[in-house]
């Protein structure tokens, strides 16, 4: 284990401080919750949870565009994004099996937040794609398997609005409505959903960890949206979640508990391409989120001892406490993760910060 000096702040370049500075407590308000406790109900009725494809387009107009460069500058895209103006073309989005997608309400530790599981891979990507990328066919990492998609606006909840709001006979033009009470309070039309693909998490197959596949792909599901709604708590309670090793080693942490019962960290390892430290297996996902980073050998070199050493602590911190089997319990375990920054988690105190940490959590 690398010694607390070994990671000392002053070792390290202006770009990584600047990275493994906390994101959890810069004093950002959480988000609100959204007050839409009914909207999804009919949409999750029949048994399987599945939901024509066209419903979904009339929520988020961007998927009646197909993936192309640069789609998003055209007049045709922004107002359908912008305005909800658009209508069904030749040019609507496609999929190979977009009958087999599913949508399900999940309580969580947060809120219920709706999920939609694609079983298609390409489709996932271009799901991707689309409402994150605004159309654009920007290349998808293998390794990723879920997103939770945040502050898109759906179109119905828009139209809602302006349909009960006519209703009251206003003297004012829904315009003025719109930009003075509706803009503001994006919790009233612009969601936060999760998308989740079922191929192997983090892009590990199940011969790697000793599983068989279809405990494995019913694991990874469970991972996946156990993490997701990780990222969703952190935003809720600390305004926070951000593509950072910091926020992922909490999520997989959660994920990791909820699928398996005990903390595996050598799942870990191997998710991370530090299955075989100090060596590192190129394309795993920790790449992900260094993406835009032009790191030096010797930075990227400390990158790695900084998560490989974080592992461990949270594996000894993992293995301190019991069974993890209440949301306050999760919630304890989430914040002090969130409140002891990462360079202080893999630091040789960083098992006994968490600790400390957890005991103040779990007394509120």
């Amino acid at each position: 284990m690398e010694t607390t000096a070994a990671f000392s702040e002053n070792l390290l370049s202006k770009q990584l401080k600047d990275y493994f500075s906390n994101k959890f407590t810069t004093g950002r308000e959480g988000i609100q919750t959204p007050s839409d406790e009914k909207f999804w109900e009919e949409y999750v009725g029949d048994s399987n949870n599945s939901i024509p494809f066209h419903i979904l387009r009339e929520l988020y107009p961007q998927l009646n565009f197909s993936i192309e460069e640069g789609i998003e500058k055209s007049q045709s895209y922004r107002d359908a994004v912008r305005k909800g103006s658009f209508i069904l073309s030749d040019k609507a989005l496609r999929l190979h099996r977009e009958s087999e997608i599913t949508l399900k309400l999940h309580q969580n530790i947060a809120y219920e937040i709706p999920v939609l599981t694609v079983p298609d891979e390409t489709d996932f990507e271009t799901l991707i794609q689309c409402l994150i990328h605004k159309n654009n066919p920007v290349k998808v990492p293998i390794s990723m398997g879920a997103s939770l998609i945040s502050g898109i606006n759906n179109w119905k909840k828009i139209n809602n609005l302006k349909q009960k709001w006519s209703e009251s006979n206003s003297s004012v033009s829904w315009n003025e409505e719109f930009s003075k009470n509706i803009i503001p309070n994006t919790y009233l039309y612009k969601d936060r959903i999760i998308l989740l693909s079922m191929k192997p998490y983090s892009n590990v197959n199940a011969e790697k960890l000793n599983i068989s596949s279809d405990e494995w792909k019913k694991m990874s599901l469970k991972i996946r949206l156990e993490h997701e709604c990780v990222h969703l708590y952190t935003l809720q309670k600390f305004g926070s979640a951000s593509n950072n090793l910091h926020d992922e080693l909490i999520a997989d942490y959660i994920g990791i508990l909820a699928a398996a019962g005990t903390y595996q960290k050598d799942w870990m390892l191997t998710f991370m391409g530090l299955e075989e430290y100090p060596k590192y297996r190129p394309g795993a996902r920790l790449e992900n989120y260094l993406a835009g980073m032009k790191l030096s050998a010797t930075e990227f070199a400390q990158v790695i001892k900084i998560i490989k050493n974080a592992i461990e602590n949270i594996a000894a911190f993992s293995n301190q406490l019991k069974k993890m089997e209440t949301d306050h319990d999760k919630k304890s375990r989430i914040e002090a993760l969130c409140l002891v920054d990462l360079l202080e988690i893999s630091s040789s105190q960083g098992t006994q910060l968490l600790l400390d940490q957890y005991d103040k959590a779990s007394a509120r």
